[in-house]
């Protein structure tokens, strides 16, 4: 009986250190496995394929709901997505668990911003700027939401800042703060600075179609009409699906006495918006298509197709 008993208590113990010791490798295994899911998320992240980076984090999340940096990644990729309220949640809960990310407080910063919330948006920046104030991209951001509240010279400050700061290779980005503060400019009805940025614009990135277009304004306010005609030209070559950069070379030809023409890129602006299904710019074409040719018998009564 004694020699059972020991057998059974044998047993008993081993059972017993069976059943404390498996929860425990179960953990580790979670643990490694979140840290893996978390790891393939980034790989997602590097490569643009926003939607299996959302699916790799969220799984990390469910093994450890307090993985700070999932979350803050998870919002990097709805943002990247354009799921702005989604990002603002994750940052949140990013930063409830560590407040040391900044980065979050920046890509909040950017999801108020394209949620038109700009107030909160400038908060977040400027919280982020009391830390890193060496960061181009903030001042860059908090610019483009100042712009928003109409604040123009502020908008150029930060424009200026973010010049100041960026590294030199950044080329593409800074061709965009560039461009960005050559529309400030015209906002002020400052149309010289506006003309200089977007040509700064155009040294850097040669083939946006956007900062050609924006010069080509930008020269028609100056009464320059064949400096914009061959900026709105090029940026047409660029890209024919514009209707703005018709509408900017069709009053150009019009105040150029170049009627025939700016009548057949009115036409072809009005085609393309209501293409586009924006009517109420299609409607004010038509109207400015009737006064043309009231005034101007000899244009082609043509019809839309």
């Amino acid at each position: 009986m004694n020699k059972f008993y020991q057998v059974f208590g044998i047993l008993v113990m081993v059972i017993v250190l069976m059943l404390f010791s498996f929860p425990n490798q179960a953990l580790a295994l979670d643990a490694g496995s979140s840290k893996e899911l978390f790891k393939l998320g980034i790989t997602h992240l590097e490569s643009n394929k926003y939607i299996a980076a959302i699916e790799n984090f969220s799984q990390a999340i469910e093994i450890n709901p307090n993985y700070a940096k999932a979350y803050y990644n998870r919002c990097l990729a709805y943002l990247h997505s354009s799921d702005y309220q989604h990002a603002i949640t994750d940052c949140n809960t990013a930063i409830e668990q560590n407040p040391q990310l900044f980065e979050a407080y920046l890509n909040r910063g950017i999801a108020y911003y394209n949620l038109q919330l700009s107030d909160a948006a400038i908060a977040d920046f400027n919280y982020f700027l009391a830390t890193f104030p060496k960061d181009y991209r903030a001042y860059y951001d908090r610019g483009l939401a100042y712009f928003d509240q109409q604040k123009y010279p502020q908008s150029i400050a930060d424009y200026n800042k973010a010049l100041e700061l960026i590294p030199y290779s950044i080329s593409a980005y800074a061709a965009k703060i560039y461009n960005n503060r050559g529309i400030s400019y015209a906002q002020l009805k400052e149309f010289n600075l506006a003309t200089s940025d977007f040509s700064q614009a155009i040294s850097l990135d040669a083939e946006n179609e956007i900062f050609y277009c924006n010069r080509g304004n930008a020269f028609r306010q100056l009464e320059k009409y064949p400096e914009a005609i061959t900026d709105f030209t090029e940026s047409i070559r660029l890209n024919r699906k514009q209707g703005s950069a018709y509408v900017g070379r069709g009053f150009a030809f019009y105040k150029s006495g170049k009627q025939q023409e700016a009548h057949e890129d009115f036409l072809q602006a009005a085609e393309y918006f209501r293409n586009q299904g924006n009517m109420k710019k299609f409607h004010q074409l038509l109207y400015v298509i009737k006064i043309l040719r009231h005034n101007f018998p000899f244009l082609s009564k043509a019809l839309l197709v």
